[in-house]
């Protein structure tokens, strides 16, 4: 933070590349989201309904929208985030937990950093906040800075607001100046707070199953949320094609990726993730394309994981 002191560096080298069979990719989230949406069919995604409500009778449900909208399904997933309602059709209401952090960040152009460019992507810890800050595009023309930083309290329904600039530089003054240069580049600052829920095993009930942060939402101290939803993903759709009912599907699904998740909860929740020597295959070099649906994960690929 204040050094400049190298505690961990992961190279993306072609050794990296070759060991986890693929390159290591920072990506905007809008862009993720057009290349999930390209093999879609026209309309598939439907815009403008909030579940309200859903009704199971038999082999059906009900999902029930507030603008008036009501869907006959066989099976529903829930993946609408960490404020989920069908967490609250199978759980029961509980507001998420703030965990005494806001996060401001800011997006800019990199040529407003002054000086030599800054590395590809670097965290830097200080005892009480981090940052990061890394390029948003593959020409390196944008950079994104975040940080988390010490918040008594947070009063409103978890929306971002506007930020201070000033503030937010303010908050680095005792910095190592390249972490210094990449802050004072920012133009405009959002904050927003953090949020996680405490660990909780119940993803599904009846026809009705979890997904991402709706059933394991994570501090972004390991930037493993968003990937841990594609996991969660690829691990249901294989057990529902490969399972004949839902709850057998359901129930393998849950078997297969409470472990992990648990585990990455664990390392955000410490946020010690890459601060000094880390053993990093065992998150990289996973793949939900292929993990056996047979059995339940490898200890191997949870050496965290408290039994």
């Amino acid at each position: 933070w204040d050094s400049g002191e190298q505690l961990y560096k992961l190279d993306f080298d072609a050794e990296c590349e070759a060991r986890f069979g693929g390159p290591f990719v920072n990506i905007h989230r809008a862009d993720l989201h057009q290349l999930l949406q390209r093999p879609l069919v026209p309309d598939t995604i439907r815009y403008g309904h909030k579940l309200s409500g859903i009704e199971e009778r038999g082999d059906a449900l009900t999902l029930r929208f507030d603008n008036g909208v009501s869907v006959e399904t066989d099976l529903a997933i829930g993946a609408d985030g960490i404020r989920s309602i069908t967490r609250e059709c199978i759980l029961g209401s509980e507001e998420p937990r703030f965990i005494g952090r806001s996060a401001p960040r800011a997006v800019f152009p990199a040529s407003r950093i002054k000086g030599e460019p800054i590395s590809d992507c670097t965290k830097w810890w200080a005892p009480d906040r981090h940052t990061l800050a890394y390029y948003m595009t593959p020409d390196r023309q944008e950079v994104y800075v975040m940080a988390a930083l010490p918040c008594d309290r947070w009063d409103g329904d978890g929306s971002p607001v506007k930020g201070d600039r000033d503030e937010f530089i303010a908050a680095f003054d005792d910095a190592h100046h390249d972490l210094k240069r990449a802050v004072e580049a920012a133009e405009d600052v959002v904050v927003w707070p953090i949020y996680d829920r405490p660990r909780h095993d119940i993803w599904h009930k009846g026809r009705v199953v979890l997904m991402g942060d709706a059933c394991h939402a994570v501090r972004p101290f390991m930037a493993a949320g968003g990937s841990a939803a594609i996991e969660d993903a690829a691990i249901l759709s294989r057990c529902i094609a490969e399972f004949g009912d839902p709850a057998t599907a359901f129930a393998r699904y849950t078997m297969i990726r409470i472990p992990r998740v648990a585990d990455i909860q664990q390392i955000s929740i410490a946020n010690s993730w890459m601060h000094g020597p880390t053993e990093t295959d065992w998150f990289f070099g996973y793949d939900a394309c292929t993990v056996p649906l047979d059995r339940a994960m490898p200890e191997a690929l949870c050496p965290n994981l408290q039994r």
